[in-house]
């Protein structure tokens, strides 16, 4: 789980500052259709838009520090853990 100081603040004007607690993958997205391969057909998703980075930031650490950050990723989808292969003796 990312620690709240290792997101940084985008360089670039974002198009938003989309805060997604529960979904595919959680984290602070910078453009909506990016949020929404993490968020859009999965059940119990909880996201939202923010006004300022310092604003997502807060609810993140809020979350985090809560427990509250919970990744669901959809079965065979792109953010699907991939099975480890250990190396043969």
């Amino acid at each position: 789980i990312p620690h709240p100081s290792d997101l940084v603040e985008p360089t670039s004007k974002p198009e938003g500052f989309y805060l997604v607690i529960i979904g595919q993958e959680f984290s602070i997205f910078y453009m909506w259709k990016d949020t929404a391969l993490h968020v859009l057909e999965i059940s119990g998703a909880i996201y939202y838009k923010c006004k300022t980075f310092q604003q997502a930031l807060a609810n993140y650490t809020a979350a985090y520090d809560k427990g509250e950050l919970h990744a669901i990723p959809s079965p065979g989808g792109p953010f699907w853990p991939t099975e480890l292969h250990m190396p043969s003796p």
